[in-house]
């Protein structure tokens, strides 16, 4: 079972929560998560549960114009 990740297959970790997709990540600091096109708040990240062929986007802002 696996998730695509900013555009790339990944397999998906147990639990399948963005919690677990990040903690096997590790990306850098500050960021944010959409699933399938819809933020993802990150007091959800522990219980909402991610389905196979899920679109992730995991961002990081970026300063200036």
């Amino acid at each position: 079972m696996s998730v695509i990740v900013n555009g790339h297959p990944q397999p998906l970790p147990e639990p399948p929560t963005p919690a677990a997709l990040l903690l096997l990540l590790s990306p850098s600091t500050p960021f944010a998560v959409a699933r399938n096109a819809e933020f993802v708040p990150r007091i959800t990240y522990e219980e909402c549960r991610l389905n196979p062929s899920d679109q992730i986007v995991i961002v990081h802002p970026t300063v200036g114009g």
